[in-house]
């Protein structure tokens, strides 16, 4: 009987150690969250109508220049940011916005 208990308690040992001395299962890191794919902006001429720029004539040197460009090519400035502020002091969207007022002579 003696033996027998001997050989249980060895038994369950050989049993137990190696699930209790085995290294713990390291859980792969969650994959990476997909990054959105860039979607290009509808175009802000089918959103609403271009905001028209003040006549060049209005102004003088580089600005004089920059609304006229602005009279040119509005969709361009349309998809450009303005990055001076004024999309919060001004509630400006776009560029384009800038050169509705006298704003972007300054």
């Amino acid at each position: 009987m003696r033996r027998t208990l001997v050989y249980a308690v060895l038994l369950t040992f050989a049993l137990g150690v190696p699930l209790l001395a085995a290294p713990a299962k390291k859980q792969d890191p969650p994959p990476p969250a997909p990054t959105p794919a860039t979607q290009p902006s509808p175009p802000a001429a089918a959103a609403a109508p271009l905001p028209t720029p003040l006549p060049a004539e209005l102004f003088t040197g580089p600005a004089r220049d920059a609304y006229r460009a602005a009279a040119e090519i509005p969709d361009v400035l349309a998809g450009l940011a303005c990055y001076c502020g004024c999309a919060k002091s001004h509630g400006h969207r776009h560029l384009l916005d800038c050169f509705v007022d006298d704003h972007g002579a300054g």
